[in-house]
């Protein structure tokens, strides 16, 4: 454990006002210091800061025992630990073809980049372990190891229990994709061909089309609503989406 790092870190946060998360640069290289503290969400989505915490944690260090997916903990304190900066988020790299529309390599690198993920969720769910929100800001891309990397592991359970947790992580991950609103159904359809490589794909995906064929009546509901609010409309959009796969 680099104890200088932790010592410097120990004071910023003794003099300066930090939120949850935030970054720092020490000795030439980047880390993120997430803390032990709430992010002032309803207490009904977060109810225990520290549990929270504690099961990120947890999950972190357990996860990088089977897989490269989960952040390595460099340092930590009782309140606090630090993980390397490990790049940009699925968003960046997702927008980043429409920004730059000159650059026609980049189209091809977001549909690897999200193959790539689909890939490792798929290869995490193998090993029997769920994220609990897989969403675009919380998926990560190293350019130099090719690699990605999941964020973000103090998830502690499905909202919807009916779900199995690599269904929930399914879901959600659509969801998160479709309510970005403007990428291109290409780097989804790229997620799932990386996903269907898994042992468990089939399955999975079956199971997603089951629970919410069952409850097909709230987004019925939903499509009343759908131009209302960006949640709905995603939500309506994802269920179209994935009734529509094809699992033969």
């Amino acid at each position: 454990m680099n104890e200088a790092l932790l010592e410097y870190i120990d004071h910023k946060l003794n003099n300066e006002d930090l939120g949850r998360v935030f970054p720092v640069t020490f000795q030439g290289n980047e880390y993120f210091v997430k803390r032990a503290v709430g992010n002032n969400r309803s207490s009904w989505i977060k109810p225990s800061p520290r549990a929270s915490f504690d099961h990120e944690f947890y999950m972190m260090n357990f996860v990088r025992t089977q897989l490269p997916l989960a952040p390595e903990i460099v340092g930590f304190r009782e309140n606090y630990f630090v993980t390397p900066n490990y790049g940009k988020n699925l968003t960046y790299y997702g927008h980043l073809p429409q920004e730059h529309p000159e650059d026609s390599s980049l189209e091809d690198m977001a549909v690897h980049i999200f193959y790539a993920f689909g890939k490792a969720l798929g290869m995490l769910h193998d090993y029997g372990i769920a994220h609990g929100r897989p969403a675009l800001r919380d998926i990560v891309y190293n350019p130099d190891a090719d690699s990605v990397m999941l964020l973000d592991w103090e998830k502690l359970h499905a909202v919807w229990p009916e779900f199995t947790p690599a269904g929930w992580d399914l879901l959600i991950f659509i969801h998160s994709f479709i309510r970005e609103g403007d990428l291109p159904n290409t780097y989804l359809y790229a997620a799932m061909n990386g996903y269907s490589s898994a042992r468990c794909a089939r399955d999975t995906v079956l199971h997603v089309k089951e629970v919410l064929h069952k409850r097909d009546y709230l987004f019925k509901f939903c499509r009343l609503l759908e131009r209302s609010f960006v949640d709905t409309e995603a939500a309506v959009k994802s269920f179209d989406f994935i009734q529509g796969l094809k699992t033969e």
